[in-house]
């Protein structure tokens, strides 16, 4: 996926992932929107002196795919402590407990 980095006046080289700062964004936020909407681009978007990476924008179905993984690995995750707990692996410890122990 290419990366955007965008400004009004001229369009960047998509592949060098400098991003844009938060005015740069906020002053072009509807074209970046309809470029990861239509284009599939991802623009990330930059804050502070040292121009520390604080966000994105990507086209929605690319997050729709990375939280559909999420939840495959959770599944994943749980089947096997299930297995542990229905093997003997492992115990089951009430909250209740939990809390009592750590004074929760």
């Amino acid at each position: 996926m290419a990366y955007l980095a965008y400004t009004e006046s001229m369009a960047m080289d998509t592949t060098d992932n400098k991003g844009l700062t938060v005015t740069e964004a906020r002053d072009n936020f509807s074209q970046l929107v309809n470029r990861a909407a239509f284009g599939g681009e991802v623009t990330f978007i930059h804050r502070g002196r040292n121009h520390e990476t604080v966000a994105a924008i990507v086209p929605a179905d690319l997050v729709e795919q990375y939280e559909a993984l999420l939840d495959q690995e959770d599944g994943r995750i749980a089947m096997e402590r299930l297995a542990d707990l229905e093997a003997g692996r492992d115990e089951l410890i009430p909250a209740e407990e939990i809390e009592r122990k750590y004074g929760l």
